[in-house]
């Protein structure tokens, strides 16, 4: 239970590599309520990705704004993950069951990931996913928030 905050973000490829998508400055919050509840909300620190769009493709008229609409019907960006639900945990396992979801193909799906506390860090593992020719295990460390000084509950 409790609000944890993103310190890392990183793939593991089958062939031993490993790969920072987002690079090594991550933001983000994950809440594990006494409910039952979870949301979870990550990014790079600095989201840059419509401005480096807008770059690449300013020398041509309206690019920017195609290739937006393009990544958006892909399911992307994928530069901002946010969802919410029940949770549940079994074992080493915690299913957050998704009711909620940036990604709207997400909803109604159960994202399991394997967990180990690691003294007041939470790592959190994906099981095995498919990345183009190559399977991945997403790795997020997180780090527990303490309550700030005079934190009213609501």
């Amino acid at each position: 239970m409790g609000t944890w905050r993103l310190l890392d973000y990183t793939f593991f490829h089958d062939d031993g590599r490993e790969e920072k998508p987002w690079g090594t400055d991550v933001t983000g919050y994950l809440f594990y309520s006494v409910e039952g509840y979870m949301s979870g909300n990550l990014s790079p620190a600095r989201r840059t990705w419509r401005s480096r769009l807008r770059r690449l493709t300013a020398e041509v008229p309206g690019a920017a704004e195609k290739a937006e609409a393009r990544l958006h019907v892909r399911g992307i960006p994928r530069d901002y993950i946010a969802y919410s639900g029940r949770f549940t945990v079994d074992g080493d396992k915690v299913t957050h069951h998704v009711e909620v979801s940036l990604f709207p193909n997400w909803v109604g799906q159960a994202e399991v990931r394997q967990y180990v506390f690691a003294g007041n860090r939470l790592i959190l593992r994906t099981l095995p996913l498919r990345k183009g020719r190559s399977t991945i295990v997403a790795q997020l460390t997180w780090e527990r928030v303490l309550p700030a000084p005079q934190t009213k509950t609501i």
